[in-house]
């Protein structure tokens, strides 16, 4: 099967994963009622910034990489460039485990528990190493301050 590679840039990809990562901050600091409605839409945008700033690492190091929604398989791809990225293995897997039922429906709700648990894992990978260098890097590039 021959799938077609991501064109993005890692900036644009970095871009992308920060406005989802700003999403989550928005939707984490307001009260919605009934607010259970919010956990899938907090956990599908956390999910996708992992998934952005995982293969925006990959293109930034010289590598292509198969356009995919596989956090596991992006994790994989980024331990091949450093051995380090075993440390986020697990953060990846979870959120991975949960993007089928946020992006195609699930029979089972997302509770407060779990989506506190993707949340963890989101903050994780953003303070990984290699990827916080990257982020502060793409910072400095565009002027503008991250806030955690």
């Amino acid at each position: 099967m021959n799938r077609s590679l991501v064109t993005e840039t890692p900036d644009e990809l970095l871009m992308n994963a920060e406005r989802d990562i700003i999403t989550v901050q928005v939707l984490l600091s307001k009260k919605f009622y009934p607010e259970d409605m919010m956990y899938i839409p907090i956990c599908f945008h956390a999910t996708q910034a992992v998934e952005k700033l995982l293969k925006s690492y990959i293109i930034n190091n010289g590598k292509k990489i198969e356009k995919t929604h596989n956090l596991n398989y992006l994790c994989k791809s980024a331990t091949e460039i450093d051995i380090s990225f075993e440390t986020i293995k697990n953060d990846c897997v979870l959120l991975n485990d949960f993007v089928p039922g946020i992006k195609y429906g699930d029979d089972e709700p997302i509770v407060k528990q779990e989506m506190d648990n993707l949340i963890k894992s989101l903050n994780n990978v953003c303070d990984f190493s290699p990827i916080k260098s990257l982020r502060d890097l793409f910072k400095q590039k565009h002027q503008f301050e991250i806030i955690d």
